[in-house]
C-alpha cells in the first residue's frame, strides 16, 4: 500500500482519486513516459452482460451502452470507436 509508509509509487492517473486518496500527493510524471493506447476488443456478435458495459464505461466514459450497441449494430469491417 502506498499509504503504508514513506516512499513513492508510480500509479496510472486512473488509479488516483483525489477525494479518496486525500492523504496522498500526486505529481504528474507524464513527461517521463511515452504515450500509450489501451484498447478493449469485443468479439463481433458477442452477448455483453451489463457489468461488461459498466466496465467499459468506467474505462472510457464516452463509450456508453448506447454508443457500444450502435457500433456493434453498424455494418462494415471496422467497429472502432
Amino acid at each position: 500500500s502506498v499509504q503504508a509508509g514513506p516512499g513513492g509509487r508510480l500509479l496510472g492517473a486512473m488509479a488516483f482519486d483525489p477525494e479518496r486518496d486525500r492523504g496522498l500527493r500526486a505529481i504528474d510524471a507524464g513527461h517521463l513516459f511515452r504515450h500509450s493506447t489501451t484498447r478493449i476488443a469485443i468479439r463481433r456478435g458477442a452477448y455483453l452482460r451489463s457489468y461488461t458495459y459498466d466496465f467499459i464505461e468506467l474505462f472510457a466514459p464516452h463509450l456508453t451502452r448506447e454508443v457500444i450497441e450502435q457500433a456493434l449494430e453498424g455494418g462494415g469491417e471496422s467497429y472502432e470507436l
